[in-house]
């Protein structure tokens, strides 16, 4: 039990984060430490529960009729932060080559005091955040990515509330996708008893009955 123990004290907390992605919408892999995060290329990576501290970044840009640009980068992540990096063009106004800038750290721990009087939801999604994830799905041209954007936020942080999830889902396009990100977050909801504001996002009857039925099922 105590070799158990010492094991476990000796493994690195998970409390940091780091964001990257591309100035012009540049399609990369990315892989820390030998671990390779994106099987599928794309123009913006999230990685959590990641240990603060020194980490080695390989990057490989996909090019635009041109070969692809390989890029290796120390980064330092702190305790409690997600990092924000960018790769961003060398030379304003030329696409190639890149380089890998950090822009900012957003803390991940936001102690909110809890809308029920219960520690169900000990931190939730600050309006800055929130503006920072409406820009990105903004910038996105295809709703299923809008969709894994606002999922992969609200997952990261660990709470949302009811008229912040109302705005995510208004990004939105299709209507379908608005109903998986309103049972997607429910669970991160941080005030629940507010939770039938998400209806005022749906404009089909079928999709509010849909929520209905879904919100029937958990509350039983």
């Amino acid at each position: 039990m105590l070799c158990l123990v010492e094991v476990l004290q000796a493994q690195p907390a998970l409390d940091a984060a780091l964001l990257v992605e591309t100035q012009r919408g540049e399609y990369f892999h990315l892989t820390i430490g030998g671990r390779l995060i994106n099987p599928v290329p794309s123009s913006r990576v999230a990685v959590g529960d990641l240990p603060a501290g020194r980490h080695i970044l390989h990057l490989r840009v996909l090019g635009r009729g041109r070969r692809a640009q390989n890029i290796t980068a120390e980064v330092i992540l702190a305790s409690g932060y997600e990092s924000v990096y960018v790769l961003a063009p060398t030379v304003p106004g030329r696409t190639f080559p890149l380089v890998l800038r950090k822009v900012e750290e957003v803390p991940l721990s936001r102690p909110v005091p809890p809308a029920t009087g219960t520690e169900s939801c000990r931190y939730v999604m600050e309006g800055p955040d929130v503006d920072r994830v409406l820009r990105f799905m903004k910038e996105e041209g295809f709703d299923d990515r809008r969709l894994e954007i606002a999922k992969g936020e609200i997952k990261l942080t660990g709470g949302i509330m009811t008229d912040d999830l109302f705005l995510l889902m208004k990004a939105i396009t299709f209507e379908e996708r608005r109903v998986q990100l309103a049972k997607f977050a429910y669970d991160y909801v941080c005030d629940r008893n507010k939770f039938s504001r998400v209806f005022d996002a749906l404009e089909f009857n079928s999709s509010k009955r849909e929520m209905q039925d879904f919100l029937y099922k958990e509350i039983r």
